[in-house]
């Protein structure tokens, strides 16, 4: 990826007003935002279609794949960097997200500075394999 060039970023959250503030917060950041979904189902099928370099992922979605099923799912397809988001900090729950080994796990409300930070190490670390 080009230094001036910035991540492309897709975002999977069932929550309208939560997808549409992280959204503008990826844009105003200067990331290429993909259209934000809210399933793992359309997560799945715009990831060939978007060729994101991040997912963000909420962590509890709507639909019969949660994030964590669907960041499994994708990861079987193409090495993408997965951020997961959660309104929920169970231990089983983060158990079963950092099997997934993700870049981060941030509990929402998330600050958009860590956000940045943790894109950036994202598209780094995929840059360096």
């Amino acid at each position: 990826m080009d230094k001036k060039q910035k991540a492309r970023v897709l975002l999977v959250e069932d929550e309208a007003i939560t997808a549409l503030a992280m959204n503008m917060a990826l844009k105003n950041m200067g990331y290429a935002t993909c259209e934000p979904v809210a399933t793992g189902r359309k997560a799945l099928e715009r990831l060939p279609l978007d060729k994101p370099d991040v997912i963000l992922m909420d962590i509890n979605l709507i639909g019969d794949l949660d994030g964590i099923e669907t960041a499994q799912r994708v990861r079987a397809l193409v090495p993408t960097p997965i951020i997961f988001i959660s309104g929920y900090s169970s231990n089983e729950l983060m158990t079963r997200a950092r099997a997934i080994d993700p870049v981060a796990i941030f509990v929402k409300p998330v600050r958009p500075q860590d956000l940045q930070a943790a894109i950036e190490a994202a598209v780094k670390g995929a840059e360096d394999r």
